[in-house]
């Protein structure tokens, strides 16, 4: 416990407490030494007598390694493995302060063994994390997750050899650590790529709330308010043509929630959702919805969701969430990250609902009804696969508009090929455990979402009525004869949820009162609780929300003009970056966001003159501020068309 009482290390728990539980008498079976090498100076870990680097010049070992990698200033180092305690020394003076180094080992108590010697340095300097032991990859993971990832260009792996051959452990921490990685770049890249369309999107749904149909609602009007119910997740893979048949079957026992794209394939059956998902902030959403009577169906939509779909009157009731991340940094404190654009919703809303997602509208949708309460979910159409070689379920809006495409050298099939041979593909196990299925990179991250959801929602019970598709681990598979025994003995549910206003196809005033209509099949008996409900106003709405909301956007884009039309005057030759216009902009996040391209250029390039910074910035602020403009009228009328 003397390691913990001294100077140096008091400051570094205050930096990094979680370093402290390394000292709290853990308790292992195996024996860590630290000895002295046979070159004077030197030394190494030994584990159980056995030395995990050389005995001799382990140094000499360690510059050797490290010269076989090119490491950069943007790039974050993991080292997988601390048997060589001269690796973690120089890879620590390699790297610049600041620069993320984490250090990965597999037993926590080798950590206070070489914690004087070999650890306390490297730990004084930022940037430095340690990650050791089955007790604290749960952290890693959680650090890992929640890493700014704007100034980084890539991951570089350095890899202990007698570590990672010993133990099969830092194999399935690389594999891991890859995936989630893999994913954060994605995410960067979907948010250079949409961040200032769902901004836009985000402005325009929330200053529209309460004014005209449709009825916008939050979801956490609904929280909790299905438990013990069933819900069937139906996306649109290929298997859902098949498996039609088992839903339709089981149809009043459970809650039909349907993800964009398998809306017509059910409509075309017979089935009338209970609610239909979307998440896509383009236009392109729309082809799932054209040409039907969607009025008896609310659309669960995400705020960056397209103001396309809000314009036409095809739906009378919209439920809004928001995307929000919550993790755990290496410090312990709980890190929320929203969608850009959802920031504005508590401007208008007094509470929205945060919904988790793992970047598709499956995942999305599957977070609501975890948000809802709903008790056990199947997931129907969810094969994360090309099974068959197929990319839809026949009946959706992508293979209707296949169909056009067709002649006689142009199949089906044909078109089906093409676009699976464009992607990087892969082979995962099937659902029913006899062989496998071809799926691609997007398609298996959102399959490791699924795995990681699945076990972090024990209370609820979760199948996949999939026999074609990509194994979910910890989703129970299931045929449609066993998902219909199954369900046998649960009751049929009378639609109880047909009693709340989002289904009881009602309007509203500015204000969130409710003002009932006439109801279409009334399905529910409790019309006197129903009735109350829709008397009473409902307090989701912050009086005059949307109209402040208006106001502020307004102002906030003529106060940055006249920012830069003053920089540019006055101070052309100082860094716009301190100048009092930027620093203002950075604490309003979503006008900071839709410039973070721009930013992170900058960022990445440090050599580049004042000059040319100040111009890049400048220039991508008026742009956006032109974006808004144009995209916003005539939403705003003090607006001028062009901008």
């Amino acid at each position: 416990m003397s390691q913990i009482i001294d100077p140096i290390s008091s400051e570094i728990f205050e930096r990094k407490p979680y370093l402290q539980n390394y000292f709290r008498n853990l308790r292992s079976g195996n024996l860590w030494e630290l000895g002295s090498a046979k070159k004077d100076g030197e030394y190494y870990v030994s584990l159980n007598g056995e030395p995990l680097s050389s005995s001799f010049s382990p140094l000499t070992q360690a510059i050797r390694l490290l010269d076989t990698y090119s490491l950069k200033p943007t790039d974050i180092v993991i080292l997988f493995g601390l048997g060589n305690p001269h690796l973690v020394q120089k890879i620590s003076e390699t790297l610049a302060p600041g620069q993320i180094l984490i250090l990965i080992g597999d037993d926590e108590t080798l950590i206070p063994v070489i914690w004087d010697k070999v650890l306390k340095p490297v730990m004084t300097v930022p940037g430095r994390h340690l990650f050791s032991g089955e007790l604290f990859f749960p952290l890693f993971f959680n650090y890992l997750d929640s890493l700014p990832i704007e100034r980084v260009s890539g991951l570089k792996i350095i890899r202990n050899p007698t570590d990672t051959n010993r133990n099969p452990i830092y194999r399935e921490l690389e594999d891991k650590t890859q995936t989630v990685f893999s994913a954060k770049m994605s995410d960067l890249l979907t948010k250079f790529e949409f961040e200032r369309l769902w901004i836009k999107n985000s402005i325009w749904n929330l200053v529209h709330v309460g004014k005209r149909n449709p009825v916008r609602y939050p979801i956490s009007s609904l929280k909790e308010k299905f438990r013990g119910l069933t819900a069937v997740l139906v996306s649109a893979g290929p298997s859902l043509r098949k498996n039609i048949p088992w839903l339709q079957s089981v149809r009043d026992k459970v809650f039909v929630f349907s993800c964009d794209t398998s809306l017509k394939v059910l409509i075309k059956a017979g089935i009338q959702a209970d609610g239909v998902v979307t998440l896509d902030a383009q236009t392109n959403s729309f082809f799932h919805f054209m040409g039907e009577d969607l009025t008896t169906i609310p659309l669960f939509a995400d705020l960056v969701s397209s103001p396309t779909l809000l314009r036409e009157p095809m739906f009378q009731a919209v439920v809004h969430s928001v995307t929000a991340k919550y993790q755990v940094d290496a410090e312990g404190s709980l890190v929320r990250e929203v969608t850009a654009g959802g920031e504005l919703a508590e401007q208008v809303f007094r509470e929205v609902g945060d919904i988790q997602s793992g970047g598709s509208v499956a995942t999305t949708a599957f977070d609501m009804l975890r948000f809802m309460g709903f008790t056990s979910v199947y997931f129907l159409g969810q094969d994360l696969a090309y099974s068959g070689r197929e990319i839809h379920s026949t009946g959706t809006h992508h293979n209707e508009k296949w169909l056009t495409l067709l002649n006689r050298k142009n199949s089906l099939e044909r078109i089906n090929e093409v676009i699976i041979r464009k992607r990087e593909t892969r082979f995962v196990p099937r659902a029913n455990g006899d062989g496998s299925v071809l799926t691609d990179y997007v398609l298996d991250l959102y399959r490791h979402w699924f795995e990681e959801s699945a076990t972090s929602v024990s209370e609820m019970q979760l199948f996949n009525v999939n026999e074609d598709g990509a194994l979910i681990a910890g989703i129970t598979s299931l045929d449609p004869e066993k998902a219909k025994k199954i369900l046998d003995a649960t009751p049929h549910h009378n639609y109880p949820w047909r009693d709340l206003p989002i289904w009881n196809l009602v309007s509203q005033n500015a204000n969130g009162t409710i003002i009932p209509t006439e109801r279409k099949n009334p399905v529910s008996n409790n019309k006197s609780e129903s009735a109350k409900l829709k008397k009473e106003p409902q307090p989701y709405l912050l009086p005059n929300g949307s109209e402040s909301l208006y106001k502020r956007i307004q102002k906030d884009l003529e106060f940055m003009e006249q920012g830069l039309e003053r920089f540019e005057r006055e101070t052309p030759k100082e860094s716009f970056q301190d100048s009092d216009i930027w620093i203002w902009m950075r604490e309003e996040s979503y006008l900071r966001r839709m410039v973070r391209k721009t930013e992170i250029y900058i960022l990445r390039h440090k050599d580049l003159e004042t000059e040319r910074k100040n111009q890049l910035l400048i220039q991508s602020i008026k742009k956006e501020i032109r974006y808004l403009k144009r995209s916003l009228y005539p939403m705003m009328d003090s607006f001028p068309e062009k901008g």
